[in-house]
């Protein structure tokens, strides 16, 4: 219903309408919102809001009512409530008021609704608040409102309570509170993670270094789980206690990812704060609480400590000082004040440093202790512990307390001085009065009878004054003339005092040793003069006594006795004067005495004599013997020194001789020529107008004059000059002791001086007189180098030429041709050999010609070949005539100079020295080699070259020099080459002469001269014809003996040469074979040049023949070749025959065989072996040669053997005796066990034993022998020797080879020598099966073909027993091969046994008539110096010398070693 013109109500704007119950006879209008209600006695009644929201915690929602519109009476209105999500009374109340009254007047009225709470969380839910049946009033929209009931205090909540959390490091495990509010009826997860701060974490797994905590990751190992009902979890954080040092660290723990509930704004994160772990701390503290220190210590030590778990960062504390509340020392006067910083670096636990004390400034005053502190301030990565203070004690009380000692330990005195002076100082503080006793204490030295005693009373004190330092300690002796030995005793310090209340000390050497010595009253006796002179007599039978005084000083109470005896001196007892010998006894007072000598006269004009006069030890040993020995001169009148000469001699050069007047000349003599020491009585003296008279009248015989030469060298570029020095060194060709002195003895700038004795017509000698220095000139010369200044050497010529047949004087010989430039003052060496050490090389020794055979350093009268550089001649045809004065004058210069200088041309400057060879010369004398290098030319021509070395030396004198020489070496090599016009056929070979029916070819292949020095010519044949070239034929067959039809070799140059032709071998084929030939000549002659004819005999066959062997064919006449040779053999040298002894012994001890030998091997050799036992073998060149590492030693080849019935094997050739080289019927048994050549030879066993032999060389524990030169050896098992019965005798056989060192090669089987050891040992049995039968003929061993002395070769014997008393048991038949015992094999074999013993029988006899027989030969025969072979078991010595063989050094080259 609406009033008459309302508008109809808009829904949009009205929020409360009245409604008019019609059925209760109530008019309900509904008003529009926002339309005024019709004036009069209606008022519109709404609710103020359409919609209201509560908290359920609220506990009471207000609704308010508006009125509007006629107020003037009281209006009523109905209001409820209707259920929505929310239900009465489980979240609100329904208020009992059902009415809301309006009064007059009244636009408002609430009305309260009651909210009820739980505790159970709920979402948002609503009711509705209605009105109603308005009373005076109409209802306008809205008529109802919704209430909105929220429960946001019931929802689950997640949070942490705090919102930090402080704890210690060493807290281990924190627990931080999660709270739950709300509804906590469910469940409700929520991750509790960790987020890094200052602190930092790590996961478990891997727990880092420096980490604080153990994370925790924001995921599912994190999560926190709230059961239903649960309020509080724990979220557990894991804090690491490291050692480290760190200040307070923190980090966060989050609350994140709720599930069941929210996270609540206080607080979804909390803090962990790490509080300093104090423990981990470091310390700084003091070490010690107080130091105490001397002010004389300069320096006191303070250390500081730091202590803590974490040392391992830098750490700082500052160290001040400061004064001590009492007794404090000033800083500046007693300390120097510090403040500084100690750094420590990373694990430094301690620092000291020093505080520098002052010591009163070197003026000492006692103050007493004085003390300072120290203290820690600011420490840097650490903290302060205790004691954090430390005080510094300064104590004078000793150093500066006045002290009193004597300055040195021992004073000593005479006893003539009547007194010792001790000195006293006194140290520390001196500015105050201060005295100390001193006082003696007796020794070996007694009161009133040595010294005078200080007491120790105040007589003796000694006092200080202020300032004084020392003071005097005197102790008064007494002197007595009785002589007494050193003497002791003390001076002591004692009770010192001082004016200062600190009082005084006395120091450590508060004693002193006074010694007294009595050295004025010390018996001595005495010459009185260590020289005394007398005239020999005039007169023949007169004598004169010469007066010795011996005299005794100090004491003289006691009698000794000594002995004085005359010695010889240059004067001769008997002859110059008589002897003395006698005892000389001192009595008691006595202090003098005289010996008296003769002196004679000996009619000999002499210089002055002397003898000597001496004492001997006083023989009651009381007084002491001192001028000993004196001289007693014998002068005489007319001594040797009355005759020199009357002026000073002078030197010049031999150039200017004949005109010595030129003065100025004479000053620089020229370099290159002889100078000449020119006397006063040299007629050729400037003044000889006037001294020739007074040398007549002194009787000096000028030729007779003894000379001398000084040289100095020449002056340095600031005109120092050296010391003159004499020339004191002769050469081969020069002597230094003639009247003119070589020039190769100075060069240019040089100084000269000669001293001339004069010696007169008696030939006795005078004076000595020097003459001027002259100075060698620089600038005028003989030969003048080309640049002034230089040295070395200028470059040379060598030649080898060979002189033929067309050479009338020097035939078929090598010419040697050296030139050279010459220098002034230069000497050439030439020589084959190296050139060394020339101040020996140039002296007259003897050593030069041994070592430079082939040299100019041999006078003609030296050499050894056949020509040499220098020859008798003394001037070479070419120069007869003088180009120089004096050159060639022998009085002047020596034959020996002038056969030297012969080879200069001093026109041309040029040395030549010639001389002339044969070719075994310059092979054997002067270090040449011959080499074959084939063929050249086209293989036309074929040569040999001879090398010849070469070695050239420059020398020059230098007094500085080494040797006083110095020189320049060149060197070269000589070749001279031989060529033969023979190798045409070696290319073409040789044709058979055309006219023949059959052809063939033969080719020269090689030729030789072998060892016996016969012509070996190797050849090839090939026939052109169907057959083959035979030896020899007969009765068509091929037999090898001589018929008429046989192939032969001869030589028209050589008619009485033969040869042997030999078929070496043959193709086998008819069909043009190709045939090995050798011819050796039956003899040896020293030239094979010449036309050797070979015949051969041509043998053919039919075409369709097989070969054969022998071959069948038909023999034709000789097919002849012409062979030209020209072929010599060299001269051997001449053989230097030397004895090399060898020794050998068996030893028992490794240690022995080892070692070097030097100690020997003494009885060690001289055992028995049991068995077991290694035999140790050792072979060596005999230690007594002295031949150093010259020659080694190298067993070859061992063998073992021993004789049947009783036989000892020897060796001895001469009688087919070979020991163990070879079989024989006398042999039981023989093995060869060691073969170094041929090893798979060696016999290993001896039934089923091992020998078990090793040589040293295969031995790796051996090596230490095998270096050792000279020596080698061998060892091997004795126990094979013990399986026969004993009664039987063993021998070892060894071969060995000797050879030089450089040549040696030891490890393989061939050597240059051999020699032969053989050693017999007693024991073992036989075994026929390694018996070898063969007949007793007079066939020799392959091996000992050329055993003998005159190839080499020798034996030693040696007898070894063997101990059976160690032998093990054993059946007493002797073992054989195949196991089988002796009285089997016995009787399978009795018949050959019979025979065996009576050959044996027949053998022995025979052998005893040849053994008489040779013998009685050989003694016939035997010369002196020859040694016989040993024979016999009685010549076999254990360790005997073996003299033989005689071996052969062939001197060749310097490069080839001698082989042996």
């Amino acid at each position: 219903m609406r009033f008459k013109d309302e508008p109809p109500p808009d829904p949009a704007t009205d929020s409360c309408s009245f409604v008019a119950d019609l059925q209760t006879s109530r008019h309900v209008f509904v008003v529009a919102a926002g339309h005024p209600v019709p004036l009069g006695t209606w008022a519109g009644i709404l609710c103020e809001k359409e919609y209201f929201v509560v908290d359920e915690e609220a506990k009471f929602l207000e609704v308010v009512l508006r009125r509007r519109g006629y107020l003037g009476e009281t209006s009523f209105s109905g209001i409820g409530t209707q259920d929505g999500s929310a239900r009465k009374d489980e979240d609100f109340k329904g208020k009992s008021q059902r009415q809301v009254q309006f009064n007059p007047g009244q636009t408002r009225a609430t009305w309260r609704v009651q909210i009820l709470t739980d505790e159970k969380y709920e979402r948002a839910e609503t009711f509705q608040i209605l009105l109603s049946e308005p009373v005076m009033g109409v209802m306008e929209f809205p008529i109802s409102a919704t209430v909105e009931i929220l429960d946001p205090d019931d929802e689950s909540t997640v949070f942490f309570p705090e919102p930090i959390h402080s704890v210690d490091e060493d807290v281990g495990e924190l627990f931080i509170s999660v709270h739950r509010s709300g509804d906590i009826s469910e469940e409700l997860m929520v991750v509790c993670s960790t987020q890094q701060g200052s602190a930092t974490g790590t996961i478990p797994t891997t727990v880092l270094s420096y980490s604080d905590y153990i994370s925790r990751p924001e995921g599912h190992g994190s999560i926190l789980r709230f059961d239903k009902g649960e309020r509080e979890k724990m979220c557990r954080v894991v804090i690491i206690d490291d050692s480290l040092y760190e200040e307070e660290e923190s980090f966060n723990v989050t609350l994140s990812l709720p599930v069941g509930g929210r996270l609540g704004r206080h607080y979804p994160t909390t803090k962990v704060s790490i509080l300093k772990d104090m423990d981990d701390a470091p310390v700084f503290y003091f070490g010690e609480v107080q130091y105490h220190v001397d002010e004389s210590d300069g320096y006191v030590a303070v250390k500081v400590w730091r202590t803590g778990t974490d040392l391992s960062k830098t750490g700082t504390v500052t160290v001040r000082s400061r004064k001590a509340e009492r007794a404090s020392a000033e800083a500046g006067i007693d300390y120097v004040g510090i403040s500084h910083n100690l750094d420590f670096a990373p694990g430094v636990s301690m620092q000291t440093f020093k505080v520098t004390i002052l010591d009163d400034m070197g003026q000492p005053e006692l103050e007493g202790a004085e003390s300072f502190e120290l203290v820690l301030r600011m420490p840097l990565n650490g903290i302060l512990g205790e004691p954090g203070k430390t005080t510094v004690f300064i104590n004078d009380s000793v150093s500066d307390l006045p002290k009193v000692q004597f300055r040195e330990l021992v004073y000593s005195g005479e006893e003539s001085d009547g007194q010792i002076t001790a000195t006293v100082y006194r140290s520390g503080d001196i500015w105050h009065k201060s005295s100390v006793r001193c006082y003696s204490r007796q020794g070996s030295a007694q009161v009133a009878s040595d010294f005078e005693e200080r007491p120790n009373t105040d007589a003796s004190v000694i006092t200080f004054l202020p300032g004084e330092i020392e003071k005097l300690c005197i102790l008064l002796l007494v002197d007595d003339t009785v002589y007494e030995a050193v003497e002791e005793l003390r001076l002591v310090l004692g009770t010192p005092k001082s004016s200062s209340h600190f009082g005084a000390s006395v120091g450590s050497q508060n004693e002193a040793l006074l010694k007294i010595k009595d050295t004025a009253d010390k018996p001595i006796i005495q010459f009185t003069e260590a020289k005394f002179s007398i005239s020999e007599p005039k007169e023949a039978g007169a004598v004169v006594t010469v007066r010795i005084p011996v005299v005794r000083v100090g004491d003289t109470s006691k009698v000794s006795v000594v002995r004085v005896h005359t010695k010889d001196g240059s004067a001769i007892s008997g002859v110059d004067y008589y002897p003395v010998s006698k005892d000389i006894e001192f009595k008691q007072g006595e202090k003098r005495h005289v010996v008296e000598v003769e002196v004679l006269f000996d009619g000999i004009r002499e210089m002055r004599e002397a003898f000597t006069v001496h004492l001997k030890p006083d023989e009651n040993m009381v007084a002491e013997t001192q001028v000993t020995k004196t001289i007693v001169y014998i002068e005489e009148s007319n001594s040797m020194a009355d005759v020199t000469f009357p002026s000073l001699p002078n030197v010049m050069s031999l150039l200017h001789y004949d005109d010595v007047a030129r003065k100025a000349d004479n000053l620089y003599p020229p370099a290159g020529y002889p100078v000449i020491c020119v006397t006063a009585c040299d007629t050729k003296y400037p003044d000889y107008d006037k001294t020739g008279s007074i040398c007549v009248s002194e009787r000096i015989n000028n030729t007779l004059t003894r000379y001398r030469w000084l040289i100095s060298a020449p002056a340095g570029p600031s005109g120092v000059t050296s010391p003159m020095k004499e020339v004191d060194f002769d050469t081969f060709f020069t002597s230094v002791k003639m009247i003119t002195l070589d020039s190769v003895y100075f060069q240019a700038g040089s100084r000269v001086q000669c001293a001339a004795r004069a010696v007169n017509s008696n030939g006795e000698e005078g004076l000595e007189l020097s003459s001027p220095i002259v100075t060698i000139s620089q600038e005028e010369g003989m030969c003048l180098p080309r640049k002034m200044g230089t040295v070395g050497a200028e470059p040379f010529s060598a030649k080898l030429h060979y002189t033929g047949t067309d050479d009338l004087k020097h035939p078929n010989l090598i010419k040697v041709t050296v030139t050279m430039p010459h220098i002034d003052g230069m000497l050439p060496v030439i020589s084959t050999r190296p050139l060394t050490n020339f101040d020996l090389t140039l002296s007259p020794d003897g050593t030069r010609v041994g070592n430079h055979r082939c040299s100019n350093l041999l006078d003609f009268s030296e050499v050894t070949t056949g020509h040499g550089f220098i020859t008798a001649s003394t001037q070479s045809p070419e120069s007869m005539v003088e180009s120089v004065p004096y050159q060639f004058s022998s009085s002047l210069r020596g034959n020996s100079t002038l056969r030297f200088y012969k080879n200069l041309n001093l026109e041309a400057c040029l040395w030549e020295f010639r001389s002339y060879y044969h070719m075994s010369e310059l092979l054997t004398d002067c270090g040449g080699t011959i080499g074959t290098n084939g063929q050249v030319l086209n293989l036309v021509q074929s040569y040999v070259t001879l090398r010849v070395p070469l070695y050239v030396s420059y020398v020059f004198h230098s007094p500085l020099g080494t040797g006083g020489w110095q020189h320049f070496d060149l060197q070269s090599e000589l070749r001279l080459t031989f060529v033969y016009d023979t190798a045409i056929m070696w290319k073409d070979g040789i044709g058979s002469p055309p006219q023949a029916g059959l052809q063939g070819l033969l080719y020269p292949t090689s030729m030789r001269i072998n060892e016996q020095g016969r012509l070996v010519v190797n050849f090839h044949t090939k026939a052109h014809f169907r057959g083959l070239f035979v030896e020899s034929h007969s009765s068509g067959r091929i037999k090898r003996t001589a018929t008429s039809m046989a192939s032969m070799v001869m030589s028209v140059d050589h008619p009485g040469l033969t040869f042997k032709l030999t078929l070496v071998r043959s193709e086998p084929t008819y069909n043009q074979p190709v045939q090995q030939w050798t011819f050796i000549s039956d003899f040896a002659v020293r030239d094979y040049s010449g036309t050797y004819t070979v015949k051969l005999i041509p043998c053919t066959t039919s075409q369709n023949m097989e070969y054969t062997v022998p071959p069948v064919c038909s023999p034709r006449e000789h097919l002849t070749f012409d062979l030209n040779i020209r072929f010599q053999q060299v001269s051997d040298p001449v053989a230097v025959e030397f004895s090399l002894n060898t020794q050998m012994f068996l030893l028992s001890k490794k240690s022995l065989w080892l070692s070097d030998g030097s100690m020997g091997f003494g009885q060690e050799s001289d055992v028995a072996f049991s068995e077991g036992d290694t035999i140790y073998g050792r072979v060596m060149v005999d230690p007594v040669q002295n031949l150093g590492d010259s020659f080694f030693c190298s067993i070859e080849k061992v063998f073992l053997c021993t004789g049947a019935d009783g036989y000892v094997p020897k060796y001895n050739p001469t009688k087919f005796e070979f020991g163990c080289l070879a079989d024989s019927p006398s042999l039981l048994y023989r093995f060869k066990i060691l073969d170094k050549a041929q090893p798979e030879t060696q016999a290993r066993v001896f039934g089923d034993v091992s020998f078990n032999a090793v040589l040293a060389v295969d031995d790796l524990s051996a090596m230490s022998l095998v270096r050792q030169p000279g020596s080698d050896g061998f060892r091997l098992d004795s126990t094979a020797m013990f399986q026969v019965a004993a009664g039987r005798e063993w021998y070892i056989h060894t071969i060995y080879t000797v050879r030089s060192k450089e040549n040696t090669n030891r490890g393989i089987g061939k050597r240059s020598l051999e020699s032969h050891s053989f050693v017999s040992t007693l024991t073992s049995s036989s075994n026929k099966s390694h018996r070898r039968r063969r007949s007793a003929g007079d066939e020799i061993p392959a091996i000992a073909e050329n055993i003998g002395i005159d190839n080499s070769r020798g034996t030693n014997i040696m007898h070894i027993a063997l101990d059976h008393t160690k032998r093990r048991s054993k059946g007493t038949d002797e073992l054989f091969p195949g196991g089988r015992g002796l009285r089997e094999l016995n009787t399978d074999d009795q018949e050959e046994s019979l025979v065996s013993i009576v050959g044996a029988l027949v053998g022995l006899l025979l052998t005893v008539l040849i053994i008489v027989t040779i013998a009685l030969v050989l003694r016939s025969r035997q010369k002196d110096g020859k040694e016989v072979w040993s024979e016999g078991l009685q010549e076999v010595v254990k360790g005997s010398v073996s003299t033989e063989p005689m071996l052969v050094v062939r001197m060749q080259d310097c490069q080839n070693s001698s082989e042996v």
